[in-house]
């Protein structure tokens, strides 16, 4: 603000401002550069989590909501004719054996791939027994091009039949699955059980438990029993709201970013100050106030940041819409652009602060005396009158020259390296042949009875599919012949209907507790008791201490507390008696242990075996997989899995948490790789004239070399030292962390050698391709003309 008895000096400040910036073209643009990539990284995390937002409630409008199991034609028909809601209908007929793999045979309607949102159907679906629709995952599996309208062989479980190709699902990721028409339904299966997955009708909006509670009263209308609907947990999982967790990983981001930017752009304004002390000086001596100096660096930062933060913003607007184009949407583009520009220029103008009170304060007299690159001298050893002029020793003058600019360049880099090797550390400490060997801790090969293992299946299901279990011990003995075979251990069990506290019932595949597993049960358990006997006098069972229980169910599990099993046609209420390690090497389920008297009493079935898991000579467990394949009836509901398959499915999980936390590493990278360039950069442009004295009295061009090169060396060994240091201490604070929290169980600390030394050689790289660079630059000019420079 003028009051009216001031002159406006506010032109003139713009001026000077303006031909500030025309004079430090390089401090300019590593500047600009540095806000841009700021607001770019700042506006594209926004951008993909808020829009990741937006494309879970797009995606999960029109879903079906539940599964009602074994319904009949009649309930069909009552569900169909009912307003409230969609019905889409399926029959399972179960998975047929072709080789290695297996394939899925069911039939499915209009309706029903609508609610899945399965993508256009090429074709149509059949209608006759003779014709049949296929998933392009399914045709690329067996090898075969076939096109709608062709003729295909296929056994379907009841021999080698063909069939017309009336319809092909562009459906990959493993979808593999033939549907069939009504027709071979029914001449397949006198009294099919369907599966009705439904939707409420205008649900799109409401909240999880009112739209539990709306299907849980119309199921209850419609005579359905509470344990044949299951609720999607895919369509909650995509409603429910996530932004307290979106805004905490966006603010944390942020955060970082805004003290690397902040950082780098101190650093630069406080460089370019102290080489312009000279001219602040000479402002001073005419008449400028400090105050009207401020003003000129401020509006420095101001222009600087009206060129950045566009480009910063338009660059993050871009990457958002690549990373997620289902969720943009441009009112919240806009909102988020305008917090990103006003969060940068905050920063910027923070960042200027302090350089912007040096500059105020400089006075005349400090003008007169200053010379570039000589002054705030660090240590005691460079002010020594006598000491060996070698290239080493001068490097080393010149690096300790000027603490501050050292410690912010050192710093800038150092954060990069401490975030590089705490993250590395982490992810290099987890083991996928370990997180895999957790449910495989005694074979390489897992047979489960059920449709891709019993989890999904309810306990009626699975109760029926245990009357008939394949998992005998005539097949164990089969197996055991197999050569390369070298034990098979049996696991009991089955899945019983859980009534939570919080009141969702929840299919659970629950262990038989036998006293083969009483040692290793008693040797993991955290809370409570063991003792067998004791469970069964006080109908008491033992859970896994997981974070399933409260981020699924939303229970946090104690010992006392009570629960309702369903089983068999009877419900029985338990008692949580002990906890046991969620980490416990069991090679099950591990997620409730029942004893096995209990279990007997409420399932009515002889053999409780649920699973099979092979122990193989290491050199021979695909040849016994393939064996093992062989002996499997065509039609079995036996699920088949390998220690590998498993192994792969967890190093894509790693690599999809590595690949966004390197990328941000990579840009905090930049900003300190700014910082360093500027400060090499600088020492360069204020020690011409210091550089010339020195060659004009001896120095020869190799020994300049080699001192920019050492020079740069102390620099890369500070970041290094600085990266290891604290980078060892954080990443090992994060293994503790984050192992005692079981995200990925339990991992030991291992250093990242490799990330580390490939850190270490680009900054090598970097310094050494720039030095290279300067005396190229430097041996353009004359002796006189460095003399000369000021």
């Amino acid at each position: 603000m003028t009051w009216p008895f001031e002159n406006d000096t506010s032109a003139i400040v713009k001026k000077l401002a303006k031909r500030n910036l025309k004079k430090d073209k390089s401090r300019n643009i590593l500047i600009i550069i540095t806000i841009a990539l700021a607001a770019c990284l700042i506006m594209a995390t926004a951008l993909y989590f808020f829009a990741s937002g937006r494309r879970s409630l797009h995606d999960a409008a029109g879903r079906y909501q539940a599964v009602i199991d074994e319904a009949d034609s009649g309930m069909i028909t009552k569900l169909a004719n009912d307003d409230r809601v969609q019905v889409g209908v399926s029959h399972l007929l179960g998975l047929v054996s072709c080789g290695d793999y297996r394939f899925t045979v069911r039939s499915m309607d209009e309706t029903l791939m609508k609610l899945a949102k399965y993508p256009a159907l090429e074709g149509t679906l059949p209608e006759s027994a003779d014709e049949i629709a296929v998933t392009k995952a399914f045709l690329d599996r067996i090898g075969l091009s076939r096109s709608v309208g062709d003729r295909i062989s296929l056994n379907l479980g009841d021999g080698e039949k063909e069939y017309m190709l009336c319809g092909i699902l562009p459906a990959e990721d493993s979808n593999d699955s033939v549907f069939v028409s009504q027709a071979y339904i029914d001449n397949k299966v006198s009294a099919p059980a369907y599966s009705a997955y439904i939707r409420l009708k205008g649900s799109d909006g409401w909240s999880k438990a009112a739209i539990q509670d709306e299907l849980s009263a119309l199921c209850g209308e419609l005579g359905i029993e509470p344990r044949q609907m299951q609720f999607s947990t895919y369509y909650f999982s995509l409603i429910e709201q996530r932004s307290s967790q979106y805004m905490t990983i966006i603010a944390s981001v942020s955060l970082i970013v805004a003290l690397a930017a902040v950082f780098v752009i101190y650093s630069l304004f406080y460089v370019s100050i102290a080489g312009k002390t000279n001219e602040y000086g000479r402002l001073r001596t005419i008449g400028t106030t400090g105050k009207q100096v401020k003003r000129i660096v401020f509006r420095e930062g101001l222009s600087l940041s009206a060129a950045g933060i566009p480009i910063g913003i338009s660059a993050g607007t871009a990457a958002g819409y690549v990373l997620v184009p289902e969720g943009f949407h441009i009112p919240m583009v806009l909102v988020i652009a305008a917090v990103t520009a006003l969060f940068i220029y905050l920063c910027v103008m923070i960042a200027v602060m302090k350089p912007a009170r040096l500059a105020a304060h400089v006075t005349p007299v400090e003008a007169v005396r200053y010379v570039a690159g000589n002054n705030d001298v660090t240590f005691k050893h460079t002010q020594g009158l006598h000491r060996p002029l070698s290239a080493g020793n001068l490097a080393f003058l010149n690096f300790a020259r000027n603490k501050k600019k050292t410690a912010l360049t050192i710093l800038s880099l150092g954060v990069c390296g401490i975030l590089l090797m705490a993250g590395s550390a982490y992810f290099n400490s987890i083991d996928p042949v370990k997180m895999a060997r957790r449910s495989f801790p005694y074979g390489e090969i897992r047979l489960e009875l059920g449709d891709y293992g019993p989890q999904a299946h309810h306990s009626e299901q699975y109760s029926e599919l245990q009357k008939s279990n394949l998992l005998t011990e005539d097949f164990r003995e089969s197996i055991r012949g197999i050569d390369g075979v070298e034990g098979v251990k049996t696991y009991q069990g089955t899945v019983l209907d859980v009534h939570m506290p919080t009141g969702d019932i929840e299919p659970i595949v629950s262990e038989a507790y036998t006293p083969d597993s009483v040692k290793m049960l008693e040797q993991y358990l955290v809370d409570g008791t063991a003792d067998p006997q004791e469970l069964l006098d006080n109908n008491g069972i033992l859970i896994e201490n997981g974070p399933q229980w409260e981020e699924t169910f939303g229970w946090e599990a104690a010992v006392g507390d009570e629960l309702q099993i369903e089983a068999g046609g009877q419900t029985r209420t338990v008692k949580v008696m002990g906890i046991v390690d969620g980490n416990i090497p069991y090679g099950g389920y591990d997620t409730l242990f029942i004893p096995l008297e209990m279990l007997s009493k409420m399932v009515p079935v002889e053999n409780l075996n649920y699973q099979f898991i092979v122990d193989t000579d290491d050199s021979k467990w695909e040849t016994v997989k393939d064996e093992i394949q062989k002996i499997i009836p065509p039609a079995s509901t036996l699920y088949v899995s390998t220690l590998n398959e498993w192994t792969s499915a967890y190093r894509e999980k790693l690599l999809n948490y590595r690949i966004p936390v390197y990328v941000f590493v990579m840009f905090i990278g930049v900003f300190g790789m700014i910082n360093l360039l500027n400060t090499l950069i600088t020492n360069i442009l204020t020690r011409k004239r210091e550089l010339g004295i020195m060659q004009a009295v001896g120095l020869s061009g190799r020994q300049l070399s080699k001192m920019l090169l050492i020079e740069g060396m102390f620099y890369t060994l500070g970041v290094l030292l600085l990266s290891v240091s604290f980078g060892t201490l954080v990443g090992y604070l994060l293994c503790r962390v984050f192992s005692a929290m079981s995200v990925f169980g339990k991992v030991s600390y291992h250093f990242p050698i490799l990330e580390m030394f490939r850190f270490f050689l680009l900054m090598l790289a970097v310094q050494m391709l720039f030095s290279h660079l300067a005396i190229r630059q430097i041996k353009k000019q004359s002796l006189v003309e460095q003399i000369r420079e000021l």
